[in-house]
């Protein structure tokens, strides 16, 4: 059953709603939550941060699933989510109307994006042991460097919060799903940490939609996060990661547009560890930073190894940040000095066209200036980024807010640039008889601002608008009218433009209410841009009545239509609206067993986000959580 966009339209605006986690409002409960670690070049309080912010907490994230984090993100406003079939199907998350690979996404700090695209697979993100996940919108290069044009978003595992908790879990439900999950983090002596296991396993659905078998996909997660007190501000921190997973899919084997039933399948393995010393010498903050990363990727067809991808990403940086205070105002500047190195190698059999071994560096300078003085809050960053492949590239970002506290209202406002280099594949990515790279490529260029306001409706919750608009040069696409098809940079310009709502209201205690909208326009040369809908919205309702021992929630994720390519005849056509309804009850049965049932595509929605491929229909599960 489809809700009609102009009812989603009318009903969003009239309540002013938006995401479960909203900008610049800070969860109850802990003093930890006022601090975004990725607000600055070293944490700041949400309210010192001029850019749209976003915070998900565990309960976000379990109310829409929690096996997988893709979902959760539609109830982010500004993202638009393309899943290609089930589960562990290629899964893109676009920000703002932005490429797929223009948003820098970080787990505990330490880089995930994959160096073949230069993008993330959302598909192997987990929901289960993520404790927050803080998200900033808009061109963030200045601070992040490449990738960062769209946003960052810092998915922060089981012991990077510091709060402590445990929990067991298991699960099981349609497609043939079964799901078991571990985390355990607290406090000893002065060390704080935790630890998180998980592994799913889903028989799927059969992507071609012919009928076929049913394409599988299974992962194993393994996570920790912690930090050990050396003296009044000084630490080390640490985290490691390492995933395991199999995807089975279907190709278009016989190059006619559309997929076959193949017995295709890829393995994956993901590993990385990172440390970070934090020092307090001579009047200044010192951070020493090394991060270290390691993907492999391996495809089989019929058991027979077709190709295999193995890429190293090693990451330092030292950067030193000074505080002083002239009068009333306080001051914070960061220094920055950066290097990165990332080297890929591809085998696809003995004197294969697409075999590679690439090594490219960049090593950047940077600094980050902070001022508070009253009701304003000013930011200003400078970067300059020095690539082997590459001419220099410098960004910038300005920005700026005011509080008026009369009416407990904040208007905000951001202006820089971002900047996006190719990917290795983009460069050098061969495929026999239909794709060449293109080593002549340049770095994408986005140059976007935002104006925001926030205002608290009183300690029940907050509503946030923001306009944003930005434009893209250089962007890079396939050519599809030339054979081979290749990779090249656009002589036009992209141009993105909208407005998001977000707001979060609690009418009595214990029942929360959410909500998102984000209209968007984003258009290459005037003609509207493929997989951008030009609306999303979403509602959310969290009910746990008080000195009761059962919660339910209830969300609904709509995606507007949006344009795709038929590459049976490379026409462009529109998909569907469709909107995800999901519902998750919970019960404690004793005090530390809580049993719960969860639905997801309640309304049996035809949920077509790539053109081709099938999707999966209503699911029904069953799950008991051990802890706290």
């Amino acid at each position: 059953m489809a809700i009609n966009g102009a009812i989603w339209r009318a009903f969003a605006c009239s309540l002013s709603v938006s995401s479960a986690a909203f900008a610049q409002q800070p969860p109850p409960d802990t003093g930890l939550d006022t601090v975004i670690v990725i607000g600055g070049r070293i944490p700041a309080r949400i309210e010192d941060v001029t850019a749209a912010t976003s915070l998900l907490e565990a309960d976000d994230i379990e109310l829409r699933g929690g096996l997988t984090l893709a979902d959760t993100l539609r109830s982010i406003p500004g993202m638009a989510v393309s899943s290609s079939g089930g589960m562990g199907g290629l899964t893109d998350l676009r920000v703002r109307g932005s490429e797929a690979d223009h948003v820098l996404v970080l787990i505990d700090g330490i880089e995930a994006s994959v160096p073949l695209t230069g993008g993330f697979d959302f598909a192997h993100a987990p929901g289960f042991g993520v404790e927050r996940v803080e998200i900033l919108r808009g061109e963030q290069s200045a601070l992040w460097g490449s990738d960062a044009i769209g946003g960052v978003i810092n998915i922060r595992t089981t012991g990077s919060t510091r709060a402590a908790s445990r929990l067991a879990q298991v699960e099981a439900g349609s497609f043939g799903s079964r799901f078991t999950g571990l985390r355990a983090s607290g406090r000893q002596g002065r060390a704080t940490g935790g630890l998180s296991a998980s592994y799913v396993r889903s028989d799927g659905i059969d992507v071609s939609g012919t009928g076929g078998e049913e394409d599988g996909y299974s992962r194993l997660f393994v996570s920790t996060a912690g930090r050990f007190a050396l003296a009044e501000g000084e630490s080390i921190q640490w985290a490691a990661r390492a995933a395991d997973f199999e995807s089975e899919f279907d190709s278009d084997s016989d190059f006619n547009g559309l997929l076959n039933d193949t017995a295709e399948h890829s393995d994956g393995r993901q590993a990385a560890l990172g440390g970070r010393l934090t020092l307090q010498r001579f009047g200044l903050q010192h951070d020493i930073a090394i991060n270290a990363s390691h993907d492999r990727l391996q495809t089989f067809d019929a058991g027979l190894s077709q190709s295999e991808t193995e890429a190293q990403r090693f990451q330092t940086y030292y950067q030193a940040t000074g505080n002083w205070q002239t009068g009333p105002a306080r001051h914070r500047l960061t220094g920055l000095l950066e290097f990165e190195g990332v080297q890929f190698e591809s085998f696809a059999g003995v004197g294969a066209g697409s075999n590679q071994d690439r090594d490219i560096n960049n090593t950047a300078l940077a600094a980050d200036y902070r001022l508070s003085f009253g009701a304003a809050r000013v930011s200003a960053s400078l970067r300059q980024d020095q690539n082997d492949n590459f001419e220099n590239a410098t960004t910038w970002r300005l920005g700026g807010a005011w509080a008026f506290d009369a009416i407990s209202g904040r208007v905000r406002a951001s202006f820089g640039d971002g900047v996006k280099n190719p990917g290795i594949y983009e460069l050098y990515g061969f495929f026999p008889g239909s794709f060449i790279g293109n080593p002549d490529l340049t770095p994408e260029r986005s140059r976007g601002l935002e104006v925001g306001w926030d205002q608290a409706l009183g300690e029940a919750g907050q509503v946030s608008l923001t306009w944003f608009t930005a434009r893209l040069d250089d962007e890079i696409y396939t050519d599809f009218s030339a054979f081979p098809f290749t990779a090249r940079n656009r002589s036009t310009q992209s141009r993105r433009s909208g407005i998001e709502l977000d707001a979060a209201y609690s009418p009595v205690n214990g029942l929360n209410l959410a909500g998102s909208a984000t209209f968007l326009e984003a258009e290459e040369n005037g003609t509207p841009e493929l997989r951008r809908p030009e609306f999303t919205g979403s509602l959310s309702a969290n009910w746990s009545p008080v000195d009761s021992d059962w919660q339910i929630g209830l969300a609904a994720d709509h995606t507007g239509a949006q344009l795709d390519t038929d590459f049976t005849s490379f026409t462009t056509v529109e998909l569907s609206a469709y909107t995800l309804v999901s519902a998750r009850f919970e019960w404690q049965m004793a005090e530390t067993v809580r049993l719960y049932v969860r639905g997801t595509n309640l309304t049996d929605e035809e949920k077509v986000d790539v053109f081709g491929y099938a999707s999966e229909g209503r699911g029904l599960f069953v799950g008991v959580r051990f802890g706290e």
